[in-house]
């Protein structure tokens, strides 16, 4: 044993020289041989990819590849702050990919290292040549057909070689390492999931922003791979199916206007993620809380135009607004599933019921007649201001987190055969009102908040009367009404808990 454990951390040691190793040869060519950047960005990624994949077969135990990946979160951390590493940190961009890199590493290996390692080398290995070819293809072309998701541009061309690379890799990777590791499979499994994974790492790579891509695609990937292949049929075919409905469903929004195009792609993922994997009874409340939003949302839109120079987004939900409302459903769901501790769809319903009480309560809450009050003084405030409240806004509140406490247990119940207590109604309606109150005061508290020089208004945006950068009269810069609006989702997931628990 004391050998094994000298010759692993023998092993620890080259390796870590290795990468050391790759890391000066970027500099090297950027600085003597006069390299673009992007290019010795994409040789590094790709080198340390192929090494970390070798991790499975030459170390036995998980430790030296975690203490690996734990040395070089740090170090290109620091070295990204101080402007060091350019062969690998140059971007005309902020990004925290090199960061990322070692994170999603990290996790793989304590997520995979025991359970199913060619998973972990085959999602290593689609982070590792997707994104560079990906963006390599997208620089070649010379009239690309771009697209803009978040502050990243993209391309037609990049992702269309991202899933045709992630689809090779996810396909040849699977059938030769779990043949390789004695746990063969079919290759026409491997090239059916492949096709679904390749799928997902590409609207992962598609909605990522400053490097965030080295991270969703490889989890992305790793999550529905484990999903397919450690799965029973029946689940493998619900996800394969919620992964085709979800498409139809993200077009259908689009083109009817409910969500912009970066909104209908992060609606995919985590329709995906959330009724693929989570099932029937996790799917019904989300689909209820989108359709009543999406009509509130039409409803007096000639009343409530006078509401959109004050408001940060009206209209269409882009993929801020998708993932500030529902991102901790995704978080819920996958907890669920690793955990299979219904604790996670209660947790769940008091984030979707808050989501839609805050909804209800924003959009009803404008065809008051009276002007709404303080959250904190019970003063009056102007139409559509942060933290004000009405009593038709508080109802429809109450209203909306009644239906989704309602229809969550009812759905649940009806597709278990371990039935959930009635009281959960009360318990989860009372979340649902709780976080958005907790939305009121943040918004009235924290969430910044700008004032025109030109018209005096104060408003939620940044922009206004054609100037740019307005200035901050109260709260914090990046608190922004997506983060308030995250926040009273996680207010009410974790109220209904404390309230069930205690």
């Amino acid at each position: 044993m004391k050998y094994l454990l000298n010759s692993e951390w023998e092993l620890f040691v080259v390796f870590f020289l290795i990468i050391t190793l790759f890391l000066g040869l970027a500099d090297f060519l950027l600085k003597k041989l006069k390299i673009h950047p992007h290019t010795t960005r994409r040789i590094v990624h790709i080198l340390v990819g192929i090494l970390a994949c070798t991790a499975p077969f030459i170390f036995e135990s998980f430790l030296p590849p975690v203490a690996l990946a734990i040395i070089f979160i740090i170090i290109n951390s620091l070295t990204l702050k101080g402007n060091k590493l350019k062969g690998i940190h140059y971007t005309e961009r902020v990004s925290y990919g090199t960061v990322y890199f070692p994170i999603s590493f990290a996790i793989l290996v304590l997520w995979f290292w025991e359970k199913d390692a060619a998973i972990l080398i085959t999602a290593m290995l689609i982070m590792s040549f997707g994104d560079p070819i990906a963006s390599w293809v997208g620089e070649s072309v010379k009239k690309p057909k771009l697209f803009k998701i978040w502050s990243d541009k993209k391309s037609i061309q990049g992702s269309t070689a991202m899933f045709i690379v992630s689809f090779i890799v996810a396909s040849i990777g699977m059938f030769v390492f779990r043949k390789l590791l004695e746990n063969p499979i079919s290759i026409s499994t491997a090239v059916i999931f492949g096709i679904f994974t390749a799928f997902f790492a590409t609207i992962a790579e598609t909605i990522s922003h400053k490097g965030t891509d080295n991270l969703m695609v490889p989890l992305g990937a790793g999550v529905i791979l484990d999903f397919l292949y450690h799965s029973p049929q029946e689940m493998q075919i619900q996800l394969i199916s919620w992964m085709v409905i979800t498409t139809a469903i993200a077009i259908i929004a689009y083109k009817v206007k409910s969500l912009s195009l970066d909104g209908a792609i992060g609606a995919w993922m985590l329709g995906t993620i959330v009724f693929g994997i989570g099932g029937m009874e996790w799917m019904l409340p989300m689909i209820l809380f989108f359709v009543i939003a999406s009509i509130l949302s039409k409803l007096g839109s000639e009343h409530k135009h006078i509401l959109k120079d004050i408001f940060e987004k009206t209209g269409k939900r882009d993929l801020s607004q998708v993932f500030a409302n529902g991102g901790l459903a995704v978080i819920t769901t996958l907890l669920f599933y690793f955990t299979k501790s219904n604790i996670w769809y209660i947790v769940y319903f008091g984030a979707v019921a808050a989501a839609m009480a805050d909804t209800c309560g924003t959009e009803l809450g404008t065809f008051s007649k009276r002007l709404p009050r303080n959250i904190l003084n019970f003063k009056k405030l102007p139409m559509g201001a942060s933290g004000g409240i009405t009593f038709l806004g508080t109802a429809g509140a109450f209203l909306g987190s009644l239906i989704i406490a309602t229809s969550g247990i009812l759905f649940y119940n009806y597709f278990n055969t371990v039935n959930l207590s009635n009281s959960l109604i009360f318990w989860i309606t009372a979340a649902g009102l709780f976080g958005m109150l907790i939305d009121s005061i943040l918004g009235l508290t924290i969430q910044a908040q700008y004032k025109c020089p030109s018209c005096k208004k104060v408003t939620e945006k940044t922009f206004h009367c054609q100037i740019e950068n307005l200035p901050l009269i109260r709260g914090i810069k990046w608190f922004n009404n997506d983060v308030v609006n995250f926040s009273c989702t996680f207010a009410g997931g974790i109220f209904v808990i404390i309230l069930y628990l205690f």
